[in-house]
């Protein structure tokens, strides 16, 4: 079997919306030929972990089954990884209060919890500046569906735009998604959502997902987490990442959201749900099997 892969990564900076410095953004380009319009983009959070898994899955699915072509662009810091834990935590993440925050421990001060909040601002710049940024440097996109991926924290900050902007994006991958922030405040919105999804013309579609792992109680503690390892698993204990994911689904669902779908994969964990949950909630959010 002979492909023939037409493949490019390119890379820009921009100024960062609401503080000093820069954001690394990363484009791939779709690895086979694509219409000279609305073709489909990929928006991954925490671009410096995830971006190359994302290109390359995309890639993979392009060329091997016959996906649709996509682009996929990452939002990344380009900087070391104490750094990008707390950069993320000031873009990804709404406001905590000082009871949430101190609850956290060590924990909440080794993610930069302190300096949370900018979820909102930072979604402005996503629909208000990176889109546009996009459809200038990429035609072929103008038209195409706008997809939205995060994971953890950024799973978070995904199901925060779909309760706060609904119309943002044409799909949201919620992926593990820490609705524990702020002791579930996320939920608090899901009423005015019900209110704002009714009011759409074109619903979004919602792929929730989990590792059905993600509650079992850890043996051990990372180097650089901040906690011991009885604070880590009461953190797990209180995160409720399963039962969070699932019960989320199901208020998306009573809130009136007619295409959602919730997976736990069965063999996962935290971090090893974020390529299956790419994978699957690209062939969802694109109207495959997922």
């Amino acid at each position: 079997m002979q492909f023939s892969v037409r493949a490019a990564l390119e890379q820009f900076t921009l100024t960062h919306p609401f503080r000093e410095g820069l954001l690394q953004i990363s484009v791939a380009v779709p690895a086979v030929e694509t219409p000279d319009a609305c073709v489909p983009v990929l928006y991954v959070l925490d671009g410096d972990i995830l971006f190359g898994m994302a290109a390359e899955i995309g890639r993979a699915v392009s060329t091997v089954e016959g996906f649709p072509a996509h682009y996929v662009v990452g939002i990344g810091y380009d900087a070391a990884f104490p750094d990008f834990m707390r950069l993320r935590t000031a873009d990804l993440a709404p406001p905590i209060d000082a009871e949430a925050l101190e609850g956290l421990g060590s924990f909440g001060t080794a993610i930069g919890g302190e300096s949370s909040g900018g979820a909102d601002a930072f979604l402005a710049f996503l629909t208000e500046t990176l889109r546009p940024e996009i459809a200038a440097r990429y035609p072929q996109t103008v038209g195409g569906a706008q997809i939205l991926f995060g994971h953890s924290l950024g799973g978070l900050f995904a199901a925060n735009a779909l309760l706060t902007r609904p119309g943002s994006f044409a799909s949201f991958i919620v992926s593990s998604p820490s609705l524990w922030w702020n002791s579930f405040s996320a939920l608090q919105k899901l009423p005015a959502f019900k209110e704002r999804l009714a009011a759409l013309p074109q619903q979004p579609r919602v792929f929730v997902d989990v590792g059905a792992k993600e509650q079992d109680l850890p043996t051990s503690v990372p180097d650089g987490m901040g906690l011991t390892l009885e604070e880590a698993q009461a953190q797990v204990r209180a995160a409720r990442m399963v039962d969070g994911a699932r019960d989320f689904a199901e208020a998306l669902r009573d809130a009136g959201l007619k295409d959602v779908r919730h997976v736990a994969f069965a063999e996962d964990d935290h971090i090893s749900a974020a390529p299956a949950a790419i994978l699957h909630g690209m062939r969802f959010a694109l109207g495959r099997a997922g």
